[in-house]
């Protein structure tokens, strides 16, 4: 156990990605969609972790660091999408008031336990890009920003199923059905959805910063 204990978190979500993974592949089916789903997310944090490699110090790193840099925020809102896919829930009545169902609440468990982990993933960005927005006095309105976009990012995801690499492949759709799709109830859940982020930004905060949205 102290060995768990003194693992980076890094570590931890790797450790977690691969056994979430491998207790889907092995033991559950209703939920293999999470697979994809937690590898996005997965990816949006490891490349949460290079962005200080490739932060602009010279106009010859211009190039490299603007390729991270939209990589990463295009993939971004991935970790915080999993969040949402607790909706798969539905399927199943969950007639608690008659009976404990067994099936039922596996499945309970595998989507929550998906979901849980999505959450540590959120946290672990999170530290990252706070290292990199601190470093400019507008920071809290860095990371604000940062969060209303992935909030865009999640509901253009939901709603129309578009994924990030339609970005590059469909990107003038992808803005014209946006901008199309926006209703007051469209508005209203990508609000929810920051106040989620917000919540657990709150709830997760880094240890010894400044940050107002600490």
């Amino acid at each position: 156990m102290s060995y768990m204990n003194n693992l980076s978190g890094r570590n931890k979500s790797r450790i977690l990605f691969i056994l979430y993974c491998s207790v889907l592949i092995y033991f559950d089916n209703s939920f293999s969609f999470m697979i994809f789903n937690l590898f996005l997310a997965f990816v949006a944090l490891e490349l949460s972790y290079l962005l200080p490699l490739f932060l602009f110090k010279s106009k010859f790193q211009a190039p490299v660091s603007i390729i991270v840099y939209t990589a990463f925020i295009l993939m971004s809102p991935n970790i915080f999408y999993v969040v949402t896919d607790l909706i798969h829930l539905r399927i199943f009545p969950f007639k608690f008031w008659a009976e404990v169902e067994p099936k039922e609440w596996w499945h309970f468990y595998i989507l929550t336990s998906g979901v849980i982990i999505a959450i540590f993933f959120y946290h672990l960005m999170i530290e990252q890009v706070r290292n990199i927005v601190n470093r400019s006095k507008w920071g809290t309105l860095l990371l604000f920003v940062f969060v209303v976009l992935g909030s865009i990012g999640i509901y253009i995801g939901r709603f129309l199923r578009f994924h990030s690499v339609h970005v590059f492949t469909e990107p003038f759709s992808i803005v014209k059905q946006f901008i199309d799709s926006l209703t007051g109830e469209a508005i209203m859940f990508i609000l929810w959805i920051t106040l989620l982020q917000l919540l657990v930004i709150w709830l997760f905060p880094k240890a010894r910063s400044k940050s107002i949205l600490l």
